[in-house]
């Protein structure tokens, strides 16, 4: 009857382990998915390691924001948006106007285009769906009008 007793416990630890070992794997399964990341802003930053004047942290937020809502593998590309030459002659208030517009999109109450269910696959897609606002001549919340035209993009 002693040996049944330590044979029935060592079953039921060995069995114990074995799902614990298994859930464990699961989980590292889950975990370590491969996720598909926008190396841009890494890449952007590692390439121009001088300070960012104003215009270009804002820049690179509105482009984080925008690439929040893509989900496939081309996303907005900071390294060409953001870059010196493009931002030429454009102030802080051109920018914030951009960021404005890409921030109402992102946090939409209906339909934010940062959640999964309403990501688009592409950057193209998205600059033409929800940032297509984002793509023409803007009326900010304090009722200044910027043309953003060209100052997303995604090649």
């Amino acid at each position: 009857m002693n040996q049944n007793k330590k044979t029935l416990k060592s079953s039921l630890i060995g069995i114990s382990l074995a799902l614990l070992l298994a859930t464990s794997f699961v989980g590292c399964t889950e975990s370590g998915a491969k996720k598909k990341e926008d190396p841009n802003i890494l890449l952007y930053l590692a390439n121009n390691p001088n300070s960012l004047n104003q215009v270009q942290s804002i820049c690179l937020g509105t482009y984080t924001a925008a690439n929040s809502c893509v989900g496939g593998t081309e996303f907005f590309n900071p390294g060409i948006g953001c870059s010196l030459v493009k931002l030429e002659g454009k102030t802080t208030d051109d920018l914030n106007a951009l960021k404005e517009c890409v921030l109402k999109k992102v946090n939409d109450t209906v339909q934010p285009c940062n959640l999964p269910q309403f990501k688009y696959a592409l950057a193209q897609q998205a600059l033409a769906g929800a940032f297509s606002a984002c793509n023409a001549s803007y009326t900010t919340a304090a009722g200044t009008t910027v043309d953003l035209t060209g100052y997303l993009v995604y090649k």
